[in-house]
């Protein structure tokens, strides 16, 4: 991405591959070539559009994968969990892990996976990262099929291909974005709040140096990084900005808010809502269980790094699928108010611990 402005601000939420089909829309196929092999300023070309997500949900599944063969020896640690409790626990994970790596494998034959959590992981790990280099492949050898169409005048050709393109993106996305709601959910199922919120505090310090960079923004850059994170989970984002903040509309939002509406915390393998009041529900009564993240890791973990959160969220997980977060300018204008309500006490965790 080059240095944001927030003269640009209206664009940030537009993905490259929207431009195209609103320069093929409007019939002009010159510029959705120079689109497709160019870029638009934030992208740098159609092959490329969605590398930046799969390296970030990549790196994130590897820090949960890691955690999640820990949480039961620290919880039993913690006194949370009985013996035969958490033989029960380890069976439902390796059950988790192993639809992860069908998830990924989609169905390709390979050896049958162990059922030891640990060893099962390390597969997960390497499936994962074999799944991220047939994506970049993949979506290489679609990006060239959407030039060769172009380059021969058949426009409604590359829109179908577009359409197919991202398709092929979400299957792999929806999966790791379903692992994580999943894994989530399993922490709060067998070991209860106290020990989702320190997995939470756990992942975000395995990705820290993430935050830390953001940190170094300046305001408009973070708000135009935020937004092209967040447009690549496939919601609606517009930007709005007046004089002490940039405003982030999603709607609905592309991971929590479309597994809400598509439907995820209802029926047979249903997703539980996490009860409040407390930080993992942004001081809500009750959070659907993937969303608990954003309150901790944009919240809690970053008020303890660098003294204010970082996002700083209006109604949260709406009904709708819809989630609004601010940019603050200055970290003086920050409502107090919200740092009570996802601020945590001064003692840490048992990860923290470690």
């Amino acid at each position: 991405m080059r240095p944001a402005t927030s003269s640009n601000f209206q664009t940030w939420g537009i993905r490259l591959s929207d431009r195209m089909r609103a320069a093929l829309i409007d019939t002009d196929v010159g510029a959705a070539s120079e689109l497709a092999l160019h870029g638009d300023g934030q992208t740098r070309d159609l092959a490329r559009e969605y590398a930046f997500m799969m390296r970030g949900l990549g790196f994130t599944l590897q820090v949960l994968l890691r955690l999640l063969t820990e949480t039961t020896s620290w919880a039993g640690r913690a006194n949370r969990v009985t013996v035969q409790a958490a033989a029960v626990a380890d069976a439902d994970l390796s059950c988790l892990l192993t639809r992860l790596l069908d998830g990924l494998r989609r169905g390709e034959a390979d050896e049958a996976p162990p059922t030891v959590p640990s060893l099962l992981a390390d597969t997960c790990i390497r499936e994962l990262q074999a799944s991220q280099e047939r994506f970049t492949l993949d979506q290489a050898r679609r990006a060239d099929e959407i030039v060769q169409s172009l380059t021969h005048g058949r426009a409604q050709s590359a829109l179908d291909l577009l359409d197919a393109k991202d398709h092929a993106y979400l299957a792999l996305h929806d999966t790791m974005i379903r692992f994580m709601a999943d894994s989530f959910a399993w922490v709060v199922g067998h070991f209860g709040n106290r020990a989702l919120l320190d997995f939470h505090l756990a992942a975000a310090e395995g990705q820290r140096a993430g935050f830390e960079k953001w940190e170094q923004m300046q305001a408009a850059e973070f708000a135009a990084t935020t937004a092209f994170l967040l447009k690549q989970h496939m919601g609606r984002v517009q930007v709005q900005e007046d004089e002490r903040r940039f405003t982030i509309r999603q709607s609905p939002c592309g991971s929590g808010g479309r597994l809400r509406l598509d439907g995820a915390y209802e029926g047979p393998q249903l997703l539980p809502f996490v009860e409040g009041p407390d930080p993992l529900t942004f001081g809500e009564a009750r959070m659907p269980v993937y969303c608990t993240h954003c309150a901790i890791w944009n919240g809690a973990a970053t008020l303890r790094w660098f003294g204010r959160a970082q996002w700083v969220f209006e109604n949260p997980a709406s009904e709708d699928g819809g989630c609004t977060l601010h940019i603050y300018k200055r970290r003086e204008d920050i409502p107090s108010d919200y740092a009570r309500l996802v601020g945590l006490p001064a003692a840490g965790g048992p990860h923290e611990a470690r």
